[in-house]
């Protein structure tokens, strides 16, 4: 199977962790190891939701989420038959929510992140491969609530990340299973502009299975399955808890992909994530759980030069809060549409 194939499911496998709960954006993947030769590739994924609130059927908190940008970076150098070596630069964890009007308004939050990782891999030859590295994260942005507003960052702090995986080129087949630990990051910021505030966030472990099989010629059946442990996960300073997250996540996709030609390939994807505990206590999480559909494409322009493309589209789970004793704010019926675009260089 012909190299633009890889590029189609990987793709899709990329844009479904755009809808991913707690805060994953990027699913922090390393398929790019398995890439043949020396390659770099450069990825933009763009999601825009549509996420509105309403109390006894009568819509009064609109557009929630905002559309946001996601970027990453991967370069892979084969050094010999046996070693590889690869660095990633990705936005693995964000926020963007707005509540401009309705009973939350002027709360919301605007948290990114930018994470450097260096793998090394060992092949031993017979088909099974080990691979770690290091994972370097950085995490800013501001929150605001009932408790004020919260503006801070944090410097570069360190994670591990450990894998196997087991191919069989013949028949197109791959599992990989990566570990990744957590991440303890110090922030130093501001309360209400004025105070000072220090505090510390453990981000999540989590565990990547990647798996691929040829299943006829010119076929590829594809698909993962990840887990991150955002149960327990939160924010607190001296003002009180920011956000609690009381769920674990797993994503699972599955998707096929057909080789068309000598240049073009598409795949197609499903995805699920189950959905968390209802009512939510944090305004992070007007959504809960996701169902979703992808489409990608890839056109090989020349050996070295590819041109991705991907289209997902998500019904994301319905979530409510608590206003009083008796009164919601339900946020149903949410969707959101992703869009993605890789450029892949062999050397």
């Amino acid at each position: 199977m012909k190299k633009a194939l890889w590029g189609a499911t990987a793709l899709t496998l990329a844009a479904s962790t755009s809808f991913a709960g707690g805060i994953d954006r990027s699913g922090q993947g390393v398929n790019i190891l398995f890439e043949e030769g020396n390659y770099a590739q450069f990825t933009w994924r763009h999601v825009s939701p549509s996420v509105d609130g309403s109390t006894s059927g009568v819509t009064h908190t609109t557009d929630v989420l905002p559309s946001y940008n996601n970027l990453s970076f991967g370069y892979k150098h084969e050094i010999n038959e046996n070693w590889d070596v690869a660095l990633i630069y990705d936005q693995p964890f964000g926020a963007h929510v707005a509540y401009t009007n309705g009973p939350f308004t002027g709360g919301g939050a605007d948290i990114n992140s930018d994470a450097l990782t260096a793998l090394v891999q060992y092949n031993f030859g017979n088909g099974f491969s080990i691979h770690g590295g290091a994972r370097a994260l950085k995490v800013s942005g501001n929150i605001t609530s009932g408790l004020g507003m919260l503006d801070a960052s944090s410097d570069y702090d360190w994670g591990g990340v450990l894998g196997v995986a087991y191919e069989k080129p013949e028949i197109a087949l791959r599992v990989a299973l990566t570990y990744a630990n957590s991440i303890n990051s110090g922030f130093e910021g501001t309360h209400n502009v004025v105070s000072p505030r220090t505090f510390d966030v453990d981000f999540p472990e989590s565990v990547n299975l990647d798996f691929q099989t040829g299943v006829a010629a010119n076929t590829l059946v594809f698909g993962s399955v990840r887990w991150a442990g955002w149960g327990g996960f939160s924010l607190d300073t001296t003002d009180g808890n920011w956000v609690n997250f009381t769920d674990d996540t797993i994503e699972y996709t599955l998707g096929v992909g057909r080789q068309i030609n000598d240049k073009l390939s598409l795949a197609l994807q499903l995805g699920y994530e189950k959905s968390g505990t209802r009512p939510t206590t944090t305004l992070l999480s007007p959504t809960t759980g996701s169902t979703s559909i992808g489409l990608g494409a890839t056109y090989q322009v020349n050996e070295k030069f590819s041109v991705s493309g991907g289209l997902t589209y998500a019904m994301l789970g319905d979530q409510f809060f608590r206003t009083g004793a008796t009164s919601t704010v339900d946020f149903n019926d949410s969707t959101a549409w992703g869009a993605g675009l890789r450029l892949g260089y062999r050397f």
